[in-house]
């Protein structure tokens, strides 16, 4: 009953902070929301029970993204930032029924019990080992070289994004009288 009052008080949190995130204007205002809404589902997955990655979920996005989107809105000028026409809040109004729909699905799945093994491979793997041995040995041995490539497509990304937001303020800049 705790778990599903923590569950629950975490999804609004979640949805909340969605809402925040498409109806604000001010980029600082956008990135509080969306690491707000980062931190609720990390809770989610602390209170399914999947610690690794509620942690991971804390580490990558709430911390490392984040941070990447406040170092982004420093190096491209705040008029460009704050144009309203780059908001598509309508869309993210409409986009609304479906995230409300799949918090649904995941508290039926929480509800009902549901796991990915229904034969009990992996929690018995898990009691032997622990849930962050799992994940490595997966993650490091069956889906290592997939691992390498998105790391090194969010690195590409990453340097990509800072040097167009770079050229992009040295472009405002030259403009100016």
């Amino acid at each position: 009953m705790v778990r599903l009052v923590i569950f629950l008080i975490f999804s609004a949190w979640a949805i909340i902070s969605g809402v925040g995130v498409i109806t604000f204007t001010n980029p600082i205002y956008v990135i509080l929301w969306l690491l707000s809404a980062l931190i609720a589902v990390a809770g989610i997955f602390f209170t399914a029970g999947a610690e690794l990655v509620g942690a991971l979920q804390l580490l990558i996005y709430a911390v490392a993204i984040a941070v990447f989107y406040v170092f982004v809105l420093t190096a491209v000028p705040w008029e460009k930032a704050i144009k309203k026409g780059s908001h598509y809040r309508m869309e993210g109004v409409l986009s609304l029924p479906l995230v409300v729909l799949l918090y649904v699905e995941m508290a039926i799945v929480f509800f009902l019990g549901i796991t990915a093994s229904p034969e009990g491979k992996f929690r018995a793997f898990i009691e032997k080992l622990g849930n962050t041995e799992v994940v490595g040995s997966i993650l490091f041995t069956r889906y290592f070289f997939a691992f390498e490539v998105v790391s090194l497509v969010l690195l590409i990304g990453m340097i990509g994004a800072v040097l167009i937001g770079r050229k992009e303020s040295q472009t405002y800049e030259d403009n100016t009288p």
